[in-house]
């Protein structure tokens, strides 16, 4: 049950907005990974500086977008949640997230829980079944990591 109510847990919306050359930009909410959109394609945006057609910056390092206000304001509003099929998430991952948000989802905005949800979600995303189980040893080497502090 507690993993029906994981998956239902609201995403952030990406964020995006326009460079001052026309060319659309995306930010992931996860990852906070900066990507340019042009002519159909999506490519990595690159790090520096740059100016958005409303005068404001986006400042990229690594391919991480620093965020800013306005990616800040688009993330804290959640998407309509996807419901995973019933069994899909491995119960290594499944553990990870209840060690780092809780009983009753009490850390459930805490930086380790927000992780084990964005791992516990690339497992269940798994196309095969040797990447599953890769998911599920990252799970298993993350409960003994100092990161994800049980949250009780």
């Amino acid at each position: 049950m507690a993993m029906l109510i994981w998956a239902a847990l609201p995403m952030a919306a990406d964020w995006q907005g326009q460079l001052s050359d026309g060319t659309r930009v995306e930010v992931d909410s996860q990852t906070h990974r900066a990507w340019q959109l042009d002519h159909g394609q999506r490519h990595p945006l690159w790090d520096g500086v740059h100016r958005l057609a409303d005068g404001s910056v986006v400042i990229v390092r690594e391919g991480t977008a620093v965020p800013q206000a306005g990616m800040l304001d688009a993330w804290s509003r959640p998407e309509a949640p996807e419901i995973p099929e019933t069994g899909a998430r491995s119960a290594d991952c499944g553990r990870l997230v209840d060690h780092a948000c809780g009983k009753g989802w009490r850390c459930v905005r805490a930086e380790p829980c927000r992780v084990a949800r964005q791992l516990g979600a690339m497992a269940d995303a798994a196309e095969t079944a040797e990447a599953a189980d890769a998911f599920a040893a990252q799970c298993r080497e993350a409960l003994g990591s100092a990161f994800f502090v049980p949250c009780d």
